[in-house]
């Protein structure tokens, strides 16, 4: 029997939703000092079983998941959060609203589906992709929204450790589509786009790293309504993340995201090649240090 929005893999079923409850169990349960048989002993489950519960593979009933909570100790807003992220875990995509101005409660999905993602691509149109960030750069970007020095401090970290999935043993496929106005914007001042810039070229050397500029000559294009991250995976459907200010929203229904990746294509194609690319942030990030000297 066909299941609407859910992806058939091994058996079970997994969605984006259903994967990011997973990696906020696994985190819990990390947090808690378990390892994983150890948890599922506690609540008396196979290991199999709590593998694939973790994985998004099998999403947890109302009852397990207060079972899961309940061994560790979970209670309040965050339980109540997990419990209704269960209820409503086989919907294809979710958004999420933060109601504070702290870390988007989707952050912890986020971060797994980029450390398990085999190839990812970053569409920018208004800042250098987060995982091509130095930290000076991300510091200004964060720094304009964000008053508290020590939340400032936490995201830039937080960010810049995301950056491991493209210099780890094992890296990431990572492809950034840069739309040219974001190599003119002086973020930081002349001397941090200086060195952003540089820390472009020098990453766009490594072999499973791609950077293509969309240029001003271009005009309009297929994609200038918003930034997207789309990550693919080896097994699992296609992901695509698009993010707001105060909002964000995952899409996994390949009705939904097909129409980004096809876009995508185009763009690629559209878009100047990598080498023209290079040359011309290497002309900004010159034009920048010259600028930085003549102040």
């Amino acid at each position: 029997m066909a299941v609407s929005h859910a992806l058939k893999y091994r058996g079970y079923m997994t969605t984006a939703r259903s994967r990011g409850l997973g990696a906020e169990i696994r985190k819990l349960r990390k947090a808690a000092g378990l390892r994983l048989e150890e948890l599922a002993e506690q609540c008396d489950w196979s290991r199999a079983t709590f593998g694939r519960i973790e994985s998004g593979a099998k999403v947890p009933t109302e009852t397990e998941i207060a079972i899961i909570l309940g061994t560790l100790g979970i209670t309040g807003r965050e339980r109540t959060r997990l419990l209704e992220l269960a209820q409503d875990a086989h919907q294809p995509h979710w958004w999420e609203v933060a109601g504070h101005p702290g870390l988007p409660a989707q952050l912890v999905a986020l971060l797994e589906f980029e450390r398990s993602a085999t190839k990812i691509t970053d569409v920018a149109l208004g800042a250098v992709p987060g995982l091509l960030q130095v930290a000076d750069y991300t510091r200004a970007i964060i720094g304009a929204g964000v008053q508290d020095e020590k939340d400032v401090e936490s995201r830039v970290a937080l960010r810049l450790g995301r950056q491991t999935v493209l210099t780890r043993k094992d890296p990431v496929v990572f492809h950034a589509l840069i739309d040219e106005s974001i190599l003119h914007r002086m973020v930081g001042g002349p001397e941090v786009m200086a060195e952003q810039l540089r820390h472009i070229e020098r990453m766009a050397q490594r072999p499973h790293i791609t950077v293509q500029v969309v240029p001003y000559s271009l005009g309009a294009y297929v994609g200038l309504n918003g930034s997207q991250l789309i990550m693919e995976f080896q097994r699992q459907r296609t992901i695509v993340h698009l993010e707001h200010r105060r909002a964000g929203v995952f899409l996994d229904d390949p009705a939904d995201t097909f129409p980004f990746t096809k876009s995508v294509d185009r763009l690629a194609k559209a878009a100047l090649g990598p080498a023209d690319s290079l040359d011309l942030i290497s002309t900004c990030a010159t034009a920048m240090e010259n600028h930085d000297h003549a102040d």
